[in-house]
């Protein structure tokens, strides 16, 4: 008798964490509805997803639904942090996370931070109410679920660069209309993957660009899947496919306004049916006790060394050419520059370097011993920095000081790169 009810267990068990039966998707969206620009275009975003898309993909793959949405005064660090802390799925559910509000880059890497609060606020403010993308997207992933995906849609530029202007558009709305959805096409995307994807709506260095009827690329995944998930549609489905072509659909909407915009995104998918698969192994990292610690090449920061590199023309600039005409000029041009970057630079030892969970513990103490070297160069280069900026807010002094303390500046920001940028 207890050999059979420990064989109808194990067998309701394993039947309900089969690939094929994931139970929930757990849909959160967080929307900046109220801010004066993007306001509502993020609210248009926000109602399809909530109206059509959720419910879409629930009833269509057979998933219970578990929405939840955050706009307005609701779209804050705390409620995100809670949301997130609180999110429990299960090995088999579906997580489907998507935000629309302003974003920027820290060089962190090369996906945008999303603000959660307030745009219009101090350096400091900024940092702490911003949540990266791809550091949201590795935290949903480790909640375990079977596909994980997220997906931002925020600017990529840097606070320094200038604001987006208001939306404005005569075009009129290029949403297709409702058609007949395919429940075997939605399996095929929702049922049949394991993994997870991130999405970013921005390349960095670009803005997302929207109008009051939506934003770009939430009207081409609109569009997109809409088209592809429809029942008369016969043709091969992938979320390689899909992705695609949401990018080649916003890059097109972007042109037709006047911008640039390419979407980016990265995929880490597998077929539920190989799912039993031993997992590859990500480049550079050990897998195993024979094998070798990966260089520090492996964790080496790409997007902080292009930010180094986008800084050096005003420095080398100001040391060949500050002098007591053109100081004043420079000393606001500096101020400026070292406002935006001072959370960079304070942090540059660690920005320039990944902080990866999968490097083994035995391979860490080499590792930091061969970039002890760093932490010498980044006090250096924040106590040069700091000079100057206590003679940039004394512009007759700026000249003298600048070609003392700049060349030094320079070269270690160049050692940094010479070593690191391979």
């Amino acid at each position: 008798m207890k050999a059979a009810v420990l064989f109808w267990c194990l067998l309701i068990l394993g039947t309900t964490l089969q690939p094929g039966r994931a139970q929930t998707l757990h849909f959160i969206v967080f929307a900046d509805t109220d801010d004066p620009k993007i306001g509502t275009a993020n609210l248009k975003t926000h109602t399809y997803l909530a109206n059509d898309l959720a419910p879409a993909v629930a009833k269509q793959s057979g998933l219970t639904l578990n929405f939840t949405s955050y706009t307005g005064d609701q779209c804050r660090p705390a409620e995100f942090d809670a949301r997130l802390a609180s999110l429990t799925p299960g090995p088999a559910d579906v997580v489907f996370f998507y935000f629309a509000g302003h974003g920027w880059n820290n060089r962190q890497n090369n996906f945008p931070s999303l603000i959660l609060g307030n745009a219009n606020t101090d350096r400091a403010t900024l940092e702490s109410s911003s949540r990266n993308l791809l550091d949201v997207y590795e935290r949903l992933r480790a909640k375990n679920a079977r596909l994980t995906i997220a997906i931002g849609e925020a600017c990529n530029k840097e606070r320094s660069d200038e604001p987006q202007q208001p939306p404005t558009s005569s075009r009129q709305p290029d949403y297709m209309k409702n058609t007949a959805y395919s429940p075997e096409r939605f399996s095929r995307l929702f049922r049949n993957y394991r993994g997870g994807l991130v999405l970013a709506s921005s390349q960095r260095g670009q803005l997302s660009n929207c109008d009051p009827k939506g934003g770009l690329m939430s009207i081409a995944v609109q569009n997109t899947l809409r088209r592809l998930l429809s029942d008369d549609q016969k043709g091969p489905l992938s979320w390689e496919l899909v992705l695609r072509e949401i990018t080649r659909q916003t890059e097109v909407a972007a042109q037709q306004a006047g911008h640039r915009q390419t979407p980016q995104y990265r995929l880490d998918l597998r077929q539920s049916e190989v799912a039993s698969a031993k997992p590859v192994a990500r480049p550079g990292v050990s897998t195993s006790p024979s094998t070798p610690c990966a260089p520090v090449d492996a964790y080496v920061n790409e997007t902080a060394l292009t930010g180094i590199k986008e800084d050096l023309p005003l420095l080398r600039a100001m040391n060949e050419k500050v002098d007591s005409d053109n100081a004043d000029e420079y000393a606001r041009q500096f101020l400026t520059f070292y406002r935006n970057q001072k959370h960079f630079y304070d942090n540059l030892g660690q920005m320039v370097f990944y902080e990866s969970s999968t490097m083994p513990e035995r391979c860490r103490p080499a590792f930091q011993r061969s970039i002890s070297w760093i932490r010498e160069s980044t006090t250096e280069i924040n106590e040069r920095y700091q000079t100057i900026q206590k003679f940039a807010l004394k512009p007759r002094l700026l000249a003298a000081q600048a070609r003392s303390e700049l060349p030094s500046l320079i070269t270690r920001l160049e050692e940094i790169l010479e070593q690191l940028d391979k």
